[in-house]
């Protein structure tokens, strides 16, 4: 089976419109099975409720950021294994280089960048 296909993403950014552009971006590469949250604790809930082949998460979000919502990914026994990218601005690159995550992806979301990081991470997409 395709790689792009199978891939069950969950987009976590507190702005609808960028859950909406990430979901776009994925479409056009063939990723359907995308979950959508508006916070860190609504992600964990879903993430405890169903398995998901990666996580994107925006970094600054009121409540628990993309940060705090990837350690607490990394620290669980069962998650700890769970891809996590952070969308970010070149602005907060920095700030963010510590966190723990498998990869960074450029605010706002393009084909591009989507298909460069998912690759990277998963190989090939068809």
């Amino acid at each position: 089976m395709p790689v792009a296909k199978s891939l069950k993403v969950l987009v976590v950014d507190d702005q609808q419109t960028m859950r909406g552009l990430a979901r776009q971006c994925l479409g056009r590469l063939g990723i359907t099975a995308v979950g959508l949250a508006a916070t860190g604790s609504a992600a964990w809930e879903q993430l405890e409720a169903k398995p998901f082949d990666l996580v994107i998460s925006d970094l600054n979000m009121p409540g628990m950021s993309g940060i705090d919502l990837a350690e607490r990914i990394k620290a669980h026994p069962v998650l700890r294994s769970l891809p996590v990218f952070l969308a970010t601005s070149d602005a907060y690159r920095e700030q963010a280089s510590t966190a723990q995550v498998d990869h960074f992806v450029a605010k706002p979301f393009s084909v591009a960048d989507m298909r460069a990081a998912i690759e990277e991470h998963f190989g090939q997409l068809s």
